[in-house]
């Protein structure tokens, strides 16, 4: 394996970026490189010019104000696991980052990439969208701002336009009552590609559950919402969802009746399909009872 030729531009702006994205023809963005530089390398990619992301300050910031969490696509996993603001508020976020790849990937791999590769199986993907996320895209012509579960359009394709960087997450704060898990399968404890993962959001009155949401990866071409998960969850009571109820053999059910699985180098669709109940029944019992914790506080 070895790099193809290409061009290295390392622009000092977001518009300069973009001007560089309009102008070349077979362009890509070059951000941690721990995707990009792999595929040209096996030669499953070969792009003219890279454009590295490098220099915009800007595209690492981690915020926050009165309505939401803002992660700069540039940061990487590793800031957004060590980050004393998202472990505080948003833990399943950093717990998620916790677990994709090395540490030498985390330290350089980030959130923007893991989004814009498109892969079904992105670790990212589910538990911002169980967050509500949303990503803002910036090109010349200005910002738009689209709903994270509407960003992924199959696998490795997306909603970016051509011209378009991908600049910051942004997470909408939890409300009280609300808690979110993420759970993953991979075939090994370190660096591990997901074979099947499942994040769920529960929010509760005290007693039932008010609303919900399970969103399961790497088990169809996209990050996938199972709404069918979602009805069977609404209404019911949280005691019955923090302990081992029926209720949850028919989450996990449901979830995995909406997925749409692959055989893969990773494992069969059946295999896949016979993790999913077990995952999303997992992330709905811890999701609830945080859920109910965060009403104690």
């Amino acid at each position: 394996m070895h790099l193809t030729q290409f061009r290295y531009h390392k622009p000092k702006t977001l518009e300069e970026a973009c001007t560089l994205l309009e102008q070349k023809e077979n362009a890509a963005v070059l951000a941690g490189g721990t995707d990009v530089l792999v595929e040209i390398k096996k030669g499953l990619r070969q792009n003219d010019d890279l454009i590295s992301l490098s220099a915009l300050d800007e595209l690492k910031e981690i915020s926050k104000d009165e309505n939401n969490l803002y992660i700069g696509a540039g940061a990487t996993h590793n800031e957004v696991k060590k980050s004393p603001l998202i472990k505080n508020e948003f833990q399943a976020i950093s717990e998620a980052a916790s677990l994709i790849g090395t540490e030498q990937i985390r330290n350089t791999g980030t959130i923007g990439g893991n989004l814009c590769t498109g892969a079904s199986c992105c670790d990212m993907a589910p538990v911002l969208i169980a967050y509500g996320a949303r990503v803002e895209l910036f090109s010349l012509k200005g910002k738009r701002t689209v709903a994270l579960k509407d960003f992924f359009r199959f696998h490795k394709q997306t909603m970016i336009e051509k011209g378009e960087i991908m600049t910051k997450v942004i997470v909408p704060n939890l409300e009280k009552g609300s808690g979110v898990w993420f759970e993953k399968f991979g075939l090994r404890d370190a660096a591990a590609i997901s074979v099947a993962s499942a994040a769920a959001m529960i929010k509760t009155d005290g007693s039932k559950c008010s609303d919900a949401l399970v969103v399961v990866g790497a088990v169809a071409p996209v990050p996938k919402i199972s709404d069918k998960a979602k009805d069977v969850l609404t209404g019911k009571s949280t005691t019955e969802l923090i302990n081992d109820s029926s209720i949850l053999e028919q989450v996990g059910k449901a979830a995995a009746d909406d997925s749409l699985p692959i055989d893969d180098i990773r494992g069969t669709a059946g295999y896949r399909r016979g993790l999913v109940p077990v995952l999303a029944k997992r992330a709905v019992t811890k999701a609830a009872k945080r859920a109910v914790d965060s009403l104690k506080n």
